[in-house]
Order: C-alpha cells, then sequence, then structure tokens
C-alpha cells in the first residue's frame, strides 16, 4: 500500500511535469505579435509595409495573413455562431510577426510592441506580454518543485522498500540463517528477497499507473485541453513502472546482501 501511494505520488508528479514540459516547449509562440491594417490598405502599401517589418529590429518572420484567410482560420477554431450576428468579415488583414530567439522575454517583446505602434501603419498592434511575463516569471518555479518532488517521493520510496526488506529479514531470521548453515548460496538466500520486493515495486506501481491514467482519461473527456494535451503520458507512466521496479529490486538486494554480511562479521 505504501508503494503503491507513494507510486501515484511520482506518477502525478512526472505527469504534471511532463505538462509543464510541453507548456515550456510552447512558450515561442507567446513571443508572436499580430499587427492589423487597415482594412482599405491596397497590395502594393502591404508589400511595402511587409519590407519595412522583415528588416525591424528583433524581428525573425514576417507572414501577411489576409481578411479571408483569417476568417477561415477563426472558423477552424470557433464555432460559426460567433460569426452570425455580423454581416460582413469583422477580422481585418493583419501581419503576424515573431521575434528571434535573443529578444525573445517580456521586456524585448513589450518594447517591439510599442516601436511598431510608432510606425503608424497599423490599426491595433497586440501580443500576449501578460502571459510571457507570468510564464517567464514562474518558468524555473515550475520545474524546480516536480523535480524535487519526484527526487524526494524516490528517496521515500527507497527508505519504505529497504525498510520492509529489513522486517521481513527479521522475521525470518532463523530461515535465513538455516539457509546459510546448509550451504545456500547468497544467489540462493537473496533471490527470493529479491522477486518479492520486484513483485511489490511492480504491482503497487502498476496499480498507481492504472488509477492515474483512469484519473487523466475522465479529465480529458470532460476537458478539450487537456485531451490535446496528454501525447506521451502513457510511455511516461510505463517508465514509472520500469523505474519503481528497478528501485524495490535494487534496494532489496542491497538490504540481504548488508544483512548476510552483517551476520558473516558477527560470526567471524
Amino acid at each position: 500500500m505504501t508503494i503503491f501511494l507513494c507510486s501515484l505520488l511520482l506518477a502525478s508528479s512526472l505527469t504534471v511535469l511532463g505538462a509543464v514540459f510541453r507548456v515550456l516547449s510552447a512558450e515561442g509562440t507567446l513571443y508572436t505579435i499580430e499587427a492589423f491594417l487597415p482594412e482599405n490598405v491596397g497590395e502594393d502599401s502591404v508589400a511595402v509595409i511587409k519590407s519595412r517589418m522583415e528588416h525591424f529590429r528583433g524581428i525573425e518572420s514576417v507572414e501577411f495573413v489576409s481578411a479571408d484567410s483569417a476568417l477561415a482560420d477563426f472558423r477552424r477554431h470557433f464555432p460559426g455562431e460567433m460569426l452570425d450576428l455580423v454581416d460582413d468579415n469583422p477580422i481585418p488583414p493583419f501581419f503576424r510577426m515573431t521575434l528571434v530567439k535573443e529578444s525573445r522575454n517580456p521586456a524585448d517583446l513589450e518594447e517591439t510592441v510599442a516601436a511598431i505602434s510608432r510606425e503608424g501603419y497599423f490599426d491595433e498592434v497586440q501580443a500576449p506580454v501578460d502571459w510571457a511575463t507570468r510564464v517567464s516569471e514562474w518558468k524555473f518555479k515550475m520545474v524546480f518543485w516536480p523535480v524535487c518532488l519526484s527526487l524526494l517521493l524516490l528517496v521515500t520510496l527507497s527508505l519504505i522498500i529497504c525498510n520492509s526488506v529489513r522486517l521481513s529479514l527479521l522475521s525470518r531470521r532463523l530461515l535465513v540463517e538455516n539457509m546459510k548453515y546448509a550451504g545456500g548460496s547468497p544467489f540462493f538466500i537473496e533471490f527470493p528477497f529479491v522477486l518479492e520486493g520486484m513483485m511489490q515495486g511492480l504491482v503497487g506501481s502498476g496499480l498507481a499507473v492504472v488509477l492515474l491514467l483512469a484519473v487523466v482519461e475522465s479529465v480529458a473527456q470532460a476537458i478539450p485541453l487537456v485531451a490535446a494535451n496528454v501525447g506521451g503520458l502513457g510511455s511516461l507512466l510505463c517508465l514509472v513502472v520500469l523505474l519503481v521496479t528497478l528501485v524495490s529490486a535494487y534496494f532489496s538486494y542491497r538490504t540481504v546482501q548488508d544483512f548476510l554480511l552483517a551476520k558473516r562479521n558477527e560470526r567471524d
């Protein structure tokens, strides 16, 4: 039961850590600027403005999105009922610009937005400055605490397994000593305890992973955003089962070996 609970917490912590890395991998999309053009701008003006933006300091790429393309993209991501209240296309053409990697920080993003706004070509210039600032401020904490918790749980698991095997050895001390005096090899004595530790780790972590998968599936059905970001969870949870099983086997082996060594020293 204790291995099950620790494995559940460990799997949950690593799942959160995986979600954090997914968020951080998409951090670059936050450093995107959208600059909306007037509706009556001509094609020649679009080309001139695009050329100007391509040479703007800190800009890596510039993409022109026409009003029709913007409307089609909107329909793909949102229900059509949102546009039924208006007759014409309410979305103006705009430029989508991304910053170079060296400038992907909230201060440069805000400065670039202000500089583009001063150019006077656009009706509105927008970028998710607030979100970029929040992610930048919380980036270290979002990675540090799940990693610390995962390491703490691994240490806790190791201590639990060591104590469990030690108690098992003490309760079977007479059997172990008889096996040793009867000429049993160290492998013959150690193998049952190692196998028992492996089975405890496998069963405990397996049940924890099945429970966590059931919870995640239920949440994913209710929240589509979660469903779109659970890719690779199965591999991560299989890794948890393998890790807990190996940790259980290793520390069972070490505990039995130390016990036999202590008995040998007492006899000598």
